[in-house]
């Protein structure tokens, strides 16, 4: 049966890349944010003319949202137009609520963030690191603060298939445990911001020393970026007391679990056998003390 190709949002992504692009990629951007249904009918030449820009840089702006070049983002921007996404009501959350309105705000963010996440998230990037994971047997995770909280849980799902897994909290030992990576190895970091010192510089030497790295992060640009080989990207809303932390990690967890099934999936049968294995013996530690 023939893989169906996934359809990126366009709009969202270049909405949600706009801060991160050069000054000439930003006014196409803009542009086809302002007139999608004009610019589905523009020629590559008459685009770059009417932005004022060279057409490398339309072409560059395509590959930077994720597509091969233009026809394939004029096919998907007038696939999209055709099916534009519902408009997300916006969610707002306060102490001073009832507790049935912050019950209803809470869920309702959470499952806001998440669905921008998945406009913008890039199949085939998630194809990729779930291709190089399955083929290892080390994974490190690099995070500060509660950003750990996530690579904490995720670690212990590979553990439980089979991996040697890195999820060390200390800022300290994530560096050794990145000097102590090779080839073949992965690191994956987490960063809202993309600027985090010691997880940019955590990566900086696990790919030094020849490791497959992934990171999450909203920064569409920044240093973690550049010493990633795949980014994934979290969007969220800016709503809450605490500026978001709490939902940024809920959709954080979600790309790390979709990542573990997408590794589970590609792995034989007998990895299904250890991960039953492992369950049936966790259970021991679940059985109440009858005596």
């Amino acid at each position: 049966m023939q893989k169906k190709e996934s359809v990126r949002n366009i709009l969202a992504t270049a909405r949600f890349l706009l801060p991160s692009l050069t000054p000439a990629e930003k006014r196409v951007a803009e542009f086809v944010l302002a007139s999608p249904r004009e610019v589905s009918r523009m020629s590559l030449q008459k685009l770059a003319k009417r932005c004022e820009c060279g057409e490398a840089t339309v072409v560059r702006l395509c590959r930077t949202i994720g597509l091969s070049g233009y026809t394939q983002f004029k096919e998907q921007l007038a696939v999209q137009l055709l099916n534009p996404p519902a408009k997300d009501a916006e969610v707002k959350l306060s102490a001073s609520h009832g507790m049935e309105e912050i019950l209803e705000s809470v869920f309702e963010l959470n499952i806001l963030n998440l669905r921008k996440t998945l406009e913008v998230a890039a199949v085939e990037e998630y194809e990729k690191a779930c291709e190089v994971i399955a083929g290892t047997g080390k994974i490190c995770f690099f995070a500060i603060g509660d950003a750990a909280f996530p690579c904490s849980y995720a670690s212990l799902r590979f553990r439980r298939i089979g991996y040697d897994c890195f999820a060390d909290s200390d800022a300290d030992i994530q560096i050794v445990n990145a000097c102590n990576m090779k080839k073949g190895d992965v690191a994956i970091a987490i960063s809202h911001s993309g600027r985090t010192k010691q997880v940019v510089e955590a990566m900086r030497i696990a790919r030094e020393r020849g490791a497959f790295t992934i990171c999450i992060t909203k920064a569409g640009k920044s240093e973690l970026t550049k010493y990633s080989d795949v980014v994934l990207y979290n969007v969220t809303t800016d709503s809450t007391v605490d500026k978001e932390i709490i939902a940024r990690r809920v959709a954080e967890q979600a790309m790390l679990d979709a990542i573990y099934m997408g590794v589970l999936r590609r792995m034989e049968g007998d990895s299904y056998e250890r991960l039953q294995e492992v369950s049936d013996n966790l259970k021991v530690n679940k059985i109440a003390d009858r005596q």
